[in-house]
């Protein structure tokens, strides 16, 4: 389950993580559960900072729903978007009454799925897809958690989210455009118009058909008004 985040990748994850660190110790707030040695082990990972299948698996085996928000915190921070969903996934679910902060630990689900975006940014197909579910999980954390510390966050994120996916789309559609496609060109110059229309690239693609339908060609037959 590790990612290798290395040159641009790693800069523009963690341009996106600074962000994290007034988070740090929200997991932390409540009493920590549980003194069996059982946990020994996990509490030294989560101090040391390591993030291993050793540490989900020890999170799994225990009731320690702090635990598993601090650990997906550092997991975060070193970019292993699977171990964070591994340790958050049904998080309500899993513990008593929804367990303590529930919202941080929706946030943060969001948060990982904005990492894996960061990461597809060679390839803006997954790009996109990842960018949809990115989209999906801020919107059902703001529906979820209305009064949350956190919401305040999510519009500036997803402001950027959006414009980021936007310049993806821009980007396929001229692929599309100089590989002869023009229907897709169009499609997607279309498409961006329609949900992104605030982004960087809105007047470019809006410019871009103004110029495919000056150039189409004029089939009208003779003698007709239109």
């Amino acid at each position: 389950m590790n990612y290798t985040i290395n040159g641009e990748n790693l800069m523009r994850s963690m341009v996106l993580l600074v962000a994290l660190t007034g988070l740090a110790g929200c997991a932390a707030m409540g009493p920590q559960s549980g003194k069996d040695a059982g946990l020994a082990d996990v509490r030294a990972k989560i101090t040391m900072g390591v993030c291993d299948d050793g540490l989900v698996s020890g999170l799994k085996r225990s009731q320690a729903p702090e635990l598993e928000q601090e650990a997906a915190y550092i997991c975060l921070q070193q970019g292993e978007v699977e171990a964070v969903e591994q340790l958050l996934t049904d998080y309500s679910g899993r513990h008593r009454n929804g367990g303590p902060h529930p919202d941080y630990s929706a946030y943060l689900l969001a948060l990982a799925q904005q990492v894996r975006f960061e990461l597809t940014n060679q390839d803006d197909v997954a790009r996109l897809r990842e960018g949809r579910e990115a989209h999906r999980r801020y919107a059902d954390f703001a529906r979820s958690y209305p009064a949350s510390e956190y919401r305040t966050e999510v519009g500036p994120r997803l402001n950027s989210l959006l414009e980021e996916m936007a310049q993806a789309e821009f980007r396929l559609a001229e692929a599309a455009a100089q590989s002869g496609d023009r229907q897709t060109a169009q499609q997607r110059m279309e498409y961006l118009l329609r949900y992104y229309p605030h982004s960087s690239v809105a007047r470019q693609a809006s410019d871009w058909l103004e110029h495919a339908t000056r150039d189409e060609p004029d089939n009208t037959p003779p003698g007709t008004a239109w």
